[in-house]
């Protein structure tokens, strides 16, 4: 049975087979894997800074607890407005 490649995927095949990796490839894998280990701390992060500012608000002006929720749920979208950034970035780095 043969076996018909496209011939870049080839000189991949080859290159991945003796170890060495193009360094293009190879800066583009760091790069990409950089900005998707980043996504969980903001994911965290702009909840907890929502509410550690509504709370703050809540105590300095006296004022309900609607103000912490909102908070969050404006860190959250704060957050994943910034998720959407770097995901934008990994495709264009991904394009390059």
């Amino acid at each position: 049975m043969t076996d018909v490649l496209n011939p870049i995927t080839d000189r991949r095949r080859q290159f991945f087979l003796k170890g060495i990796m193009p360094k293009d490839d190879l800066y583009k894998g760091i790069k990409t894997v950089g900005f998707v280990s980043f996504i969980p701390f903001i994911l965290a992060a702009g909840p907890l800074t929502g509410y550690f500012i509504g709370s703050f608000l809540q105590k300095r002006f006296n004022l309900s607890s609607w103000v912490v929720l909102i908070s969050v749920g404006l860190g959250f979208l704060v957050a994943i407005t910034e998720i959407i950034k770097i995901l934008k970035a990994i495709i264009r780095v991904n394009k390059q």
